[in-house]
């Protein structure tokens, strides 16, 4: 829906310009529904961004990756979140529920396929374009 090259090493920083990218593709090819829900893997799982989502009011399941053991969330939650829960935690809790399991599961039919189609088709790893601008046009 959208797309976006950086020259980062890293793309833990794209979460919100991609979503805010996503919303604004759609508004352009007159799409007035936007998405329901986001489907985030663990790369994007940073404080500022969880905190900008729930101010945002925007739907999104990120994965928190692994727990530590300081940290309060149960295999299975029940009742209320806690009060002192952190950002992490009660995403973390959202992806533990029945319907957060089920939610993140379509991630590996939807994006995951595409990963595995790049690495096996030749050369397909590689921009066939040199330089950021001849890749954001390509």
């Amino acid at each position: 829906m959208a797309t976006k090259v950086t020259q980062a090493a890293e793309d833990i920083n794209e979460l919100i310009p991609m979503i805010e990218a996503t919303k604004k593709s759609l508004k352009v090819a007159n799409i007035t529904r936007s998405p329901q829900l986001f489907l985030v893997d663990a790369g994007y799982c940073l404080k500022k961004d969880l905190t900008h989502i729930a101010a945002s009011d925007i739907n999104a399941l990120v994965t928190t990756g692994h727990i530590k053991h300081n940290e309060c969330v149960s295999d299975s939650p029940r009742g209320r979140i806690p009060k002192n829960a952190t950002r992490r935690e009660r995403m973390a809790r959202s992806l533990r529920t029945k319907p957060g399991r089920i939610d993140y599961a379509r991630r590996r039919v939807i994006v995951e396929p595409v990963f595995g189609q790049m690495k096996v088709k030749p050369k397909a790893r590689h921009l066939r374009l040199r330089g950021l601008s001849g890749a954001e046009t390509g």
